[in-house]
C-alpha cells in the first residue's frame, strides 16, 4: 500500500470539522442564517475533535491525511488563540432595535 493513497473519511471529517470551527469563531457566515456568529465553546469543541481524530488514527493514515489534518488543527488552533484574546462583540444592536419599539408602545 502507498503511503501517499488517501482515503475520504479523514479527508471529509477534516474540513467537516475545520468549517464548522471556522464558522463558530465568526470567521465564516452560518451557512444556514447568513450571519456571523461567534460562539467560542462550540469552535473548541470542534477542535478538540479534530485532536481527537488525530490521536485516534495514529499510525493509520497516509502521508497526506497527516499533514491535512496537522495543518488543519495547528491552523484552527492559533485562529482560535486570537479569538480568544478579542472581546466578546457587543449585544448593543438587538437592544437598540427593541428600544423604539418599547418607547412607541408608551
Amino acid at each position: 500500500m502507498s503511503d501517499t493513497r488517501t482515503g475520504k473519511l479523514i479527508p471529509y471529517l477534516t474540513d467537516m470539522f475545520r468549517y464548522q470551527a471556522w464558522v463558530a469563531m465568526g470567521k465564516v457566515a452560518h451557512p444556514v442564517s447568513g450571519e456571523v456568529e461567534r460562539n467560542l465553546p462550540v469552535a473548541k469543541e470542534m477542535i478538540d475533535l479534530l485532536g481527537e481524530l488525530e490521536s485516534r488514527t495514529e499510525g493509520h493514515r497516509s502521508t497526506d491525511e497527516t499533514r491535512m489534518l496537522q495543518g488543519a488543527l495547528t491552523e484552527l488552533r492559533l485562529n482560535y488563540m486570537d479569538e480568544a484574546k478579542r472581546p466578546e462583540p457587543k449585544q448593543a444592536e438587538s437592544t437598540q432595535e427593541e428600544t423604539p419599539a418599547d418607547a412607541s408602545a408608551e
